[in-house]
């Protein structure tokens, strides 16, 4: 596994005997494997993906599409039959609810046993309970019994013991869901602060909004198996249209993986200022220019490049490609630059971001993709507007 990688899955695949009659499963221990009284459900079915240090995975999916069956594989809480999974760092988990805790114990006694499984001293336990003591917020509840606890109390005190931790790798399956709107804020920030701290989190929910703006990528699980991949807009898109409507990618033209691979290789991303030289900080209104160079490796009729503005807290603020505005991209194979100009760019004072991606003639099947290829800045020496761009507008007053 790469040093740059922090999860590899290579072809996981879990079964589950599912057995129709009590009996059966007494059956089935007594004849071993001399006969079957059991059929088997495939939960996953050869998943295999890597998430790089410092990535935020969304991953989406309906239920029992196997999106926590993958969650549990890579946070070691379940052994899958087929394939293998690598990881490098600390892991900690926030699964379901309701697993992990003793419901016995004290919320205090909880805590101080899940950071012995995480590998923690008790001296770096008892350091740390405070912290989690703060975050929580449950106020004496934490020296009763869990069992006594709402669900609400259960998930702040499994959360605060999660991220207090130090973890390498955060993993987290819809349990933010079950918070209140000011508990739900507070984890969200916390889990901004960890990304700022370059940690890997992966990060199950049914909340598009939250996934679309919170990660970096989107992997969409269906019927055990990865069926989409890739940039987290692109495929967050493609899920709810299919959740909607039941369209997606069913009705347009599929590319095997390997050709998805070879035809187009996005090699470089760079920007140009208005004296046609690279340049990174741009001034208020000063043209921008994008430039893709890109290699095609064989004949392919149609290809369609796009490259996708957003700012730093990943607010789409433009997309465009060349098949909206019927450019014809060349076919052949050979070395190309896709050269996109911003004419009017009334872009406030920030940090921009690009993504630029290839796909098919009917834009759907992504040949190559880079989410966040590269970026730009905004410079002003003035304050005239707020937020995003300034409109051109006038001012009037009447009495």
């Amino acid at each position: 596994m790469s040093s740059k990688t922090a999860i590899s899955l290579k072809n996981i695949s879990k079964c589950y005997h599912m057995f129709d009659r009590p009996k059966d499963r007494l059956l089935q221990g007594i004849f071993r494997g001399r006969k079957q009284y059991y059929r088997e459900f495939w939960a996953l079915r050869d998943v295999s993906f890597e998430v790089p240090k410092g990535q935020t995975i969304g991953i989406i999916g309906r239920n029992g599409s196997g999106k926590s069956t993958v969650l549990q594989i890579i946070a070691g809480t379940l052994t899958p039959t087929h394939g293998s999974v690598e990881s490098t760092g600390r892991i900690s988990a926030l699964l379901e609810l309701g697993s992990g805790f003793n419901p016995e114990f004290t919320g205090r006694e909880n805590a101080l046993m899940s950071g012995a499984i995480m590998g923690l001293s008790s001296k770096e336990i008892q350091d740390r309970m405070p912290l989690i003591e703060s975050f929580a917020e449950i106020g004496e509840f934490i020296d009763q019994p869990v069992k006594l606890y709402s669900s609400g109390m259960y998930v702040r005190l499994a959360f605060a013991c999660a991220i207090n931790v130090d973890p390498d790798i955060l993993v987290v399956d819809e349990a933010l869901a079950v918070g209140d709107m000011q508990f739900q804020l507070k984890c969200i920030d916390k889990l901004k602060s960890f990304k700022k701290e370059g940690k890997t989190i992966l990060f199950v929910s049914h909340d598009i909004y939250t996934v679309r703006n919170f990660c970096d990528e989107a992997v969409w699980m269906m019927d055990g198996q990865i069926h989409l991949k890739g940039d987290v807009n692109t495929v967050t898109e493609h899920y709810q249209d299919f959740m909607k409507f039941g369209l997606e990618n069913k009705d347009a033209p599929q590319l095997p993986s390997e050709v998805r691979k070879n035809v187009v290789n996005i090699d470089k991303v760079s920007f140009l200022g208005a004296d046609k030289k690279p340049k990174k900080d741009f001034d208020f209104a000063e043209p921008i220019t994008v430039v893709v160079d890109y290699t095609l490796h064989g004949d392919m009729q149609g290809i369609v490049g796009g490259v996708a503005l957003f700012d730093k807290q990943n607010t789409y603020v433009c997309g465009l490609n060349t098949k909206l505005d019927k450019l014809a991209l060349p076919a052949k194979p050979g070395k190309y630059q896709l050269v996109l100009q911003y004419t009017d760019v009334k872009l406030l004072a920030g940090t921009y971001f690009v993504d630029v991606g290839f796909f098919e003639d009917s834009a759907v099947v992504i040949l190559d993709f880079k989410t966040k290829a590269n970026s730009f800045r905004v410079k002003s020496s003035g304050y005239f507007a707020e937020g995003l761009v300034e409109i051109k507008h006038e001012w009037g007053c009447k009495g």
